[in-house]
């Protein structure tokens, strides 16, 4: 088999597992997607469900998160700013409430991003880790318009996890040779959420996310790897000193990047609901511990002030 259906193949393989990971959504899940569809008419092509609420589905408490795949900037935002920033910088994040028919209350927040650019970041070219990495990890695809668009999503999801085990392979290579797929998969996350405003930041915490999931991990390492005798470690393939060297200073990089990126999608954000400043700033010192004095201009038009917002954010610490 040549490497090009062995990496068809992989793929395939892939995507049979995320085929498996589906669930059916819960009243209220359902009712939040029908108003966001609604809120963006015609617009929607799909939504990916993932984060806390999704671990915890019965838990009414917990904020629902979505990815909302789109086939245009331009016609989704009535706002051709907020269009052009969601290009420039995507996804853009809004946030939605809904009272269900029992009277409860569901909170949303929903970021949205298209379908070309969601595979673009999934992809093997893709620099910053913040989607690849995310869906690297278990989420749930719903309501997706056809089955082309259901299959273009799902590829894009197998490529970014085998595209975050690229980027994790030269940090274990030397002196490891064989691994756990909790260590390996752990590490990767550990890196990816580094790169981004979010508390998980020790071995500990990320490797705890894969045991959630211990079965889907070591599925994908058996489809990836070649496994070590009969112990429930796998062997990595060999890299060179300069790839090594190469893979670090790009996790380095997007630590640098990511953040910065980060904290500019936040604070653009802030235009999406009332007191999405206020949101946003306590998100950001929720995070690293610092906030700042915003002015009533500032107040008035975040996304026009988010890059001078985040540099002031960048040289108090917020981003180290």
């Amino acid at each position: 088999m040549n490497m090009n259906n062995t990496q068809m193949s992989d793929t395939k393989a892939i995507i049979k597992i995320l085929g498996a990971e589906q669930l059916t959504p819960t009243a209220n899940v359902t009712a939040m997607c029908d108003k966001i569809k609604a809120r963006h008419k015609n617009r929607v092509q799909a939504f990916l469900y993932y984060g806390s609420s999704l671990r915890a589905m019965n838990d009414p408490s917990k904020m629902l998160d979505f990815y909302v795949l789109v086939d245009s900037y331009r016609k989704t935002h009535k706002n051709p700013v907020r269009a052009f920033l969601n290009w420039l910088i995507p996804p853009a994040v809004y946030y939605l409430e809904n009272t269900n028919e029992d009277g409860s209350l569901s909170t949303c927040k929903y970021s949205i991003i298209s379908l070309k650019s969601f595979e673009k970041k999934c992809a093997r070219q893709a620099f910053l880790s913040q989607v690849w990495g995310r869906f690297s990890q278990p989420c749930v695809l719903l309501f997706a318009q056809n089955e082309g668009i259901h299959m273009r999503i799902q590829t894009a999801r197998a490529s970014a996890i085998k595209h975050l085990s690229r980027q994790i392979i030269p940090l274990l290579q030397s002196p490891i040779r064989a691994i756990s797929a909790t260590k390996f998969w752990g590490r990767g996350f550990l890196e990816s959420y580094k790169t981004e405003l979010r508390p998980e930041s020790s071995d500990t915490r990320s490797e705890e996310i894969v045991t959630r999931y211990q079965d889907r991990y070591d599925a994908l390492m058996d489809i990836l790897f070649t496994k070590a005798g009969k112990s429930d470690t796998y062997i990595l393939p060999t890299t060179s000193g300069f790839s090594r060297l190469v893979c670090k200073w790009r996790w380095f990089w997007r630590r640098f990047f990511g953040k910065i990126v980060a904290a500019i999608r936040i604070l653009n954000s802030a235009a999406t609901f009332d007191g999405g400043l206020d949101y946003a700033l306590h998100k950001l010192k929720s995070h690293s511990g610092v906030t700042i004095e915003v002015t009533k201009s500032q107040r008035k038009h975040p996304v026009l002030w988010s890059p001078v917002l985040a540099w002031k954010l960048y040289k108090r610490g917020a981003f180290r």
